[in-house]
């Protein structure tokens, strides 16, 4: 709403500027246009900057929202401040449909969570084919998946506990916080 008052502002006040500038009185005002210009672009771009707002911490922070996915470990992939675990599951039913045709779900580790797991990854302690089980979120937000993992467990080790999981997640999300 504010994004819409400010854009019919500038609007207004643009063609304020063409007519005084037609007439020649308006180099002072063409100046103030083009940072008025500037300031919209600099507020809209922030709209659009990464960061976890307000909803997504809230669903991404609520422990109910995560749930128990048997699979079987198939690759991994680090991508910045990310670890993708490349997963097969049989029922991906709790997933979005476009998930049903590929053999593969990505599922996401954030934060601390990568150091966790990247150690265990490093001593091959989960290998391709490895039956593993996952506690994660579902969730789509804004055409993004935010399948993030708050817990793996072996078949007789926990590679990440469900406590430790969700305080690297909350945590993660506090310290990236988008800033509307």
């Amino acid at each position: 709403m504010k994004e819409n008052l400010l854009i019919d502002k500038s609007i207004a006040f643009a063609s304020r500027i063409i007519k005084l500038h037609q007439y020649g009185k308006g180099e002072c005002e063409m100046k103030r246009f083009v940072l008025l210009l500037l300031a919209t672009i600099l507020l809209l771009s922030m709209t659009a900057c990464s960061g976890y707002n307000g909803i997504m911490r809230e669903h991404l922070g609520n422990e109910d929202n995560y749930y128990d996915v048997d699979a079987v470990f198939c690759s991994y992939k680090k991508v910045d401040d990310r670890i993708y675990l490349y997963v097969s599951i049989e029922d991906k039913s709790a997933f979005d449909s476009s998930e049903s045709n590929s053999e593969e779900l990505r599922l996401e580790l954030v934060g601390d969570n990568c150091d966790i797991l990247n150690e265990c990854l490093a001593n091959n302690e989960i290998r391709e084919g490895d039956e593993i089980t996952v506690k994660c979120s579902t969730w789509i937000y804004m055409d993004s998946t935010l399948y993030y993992i708050a817990e793996i467990k072996g078949q007789e080790k926990t590679f990440l506990s469900f406590d430790d999981g969700m305080k690297n997640i909350v945590k993660y999300m506090g310290d990236n916080k988008s800033l509307f």
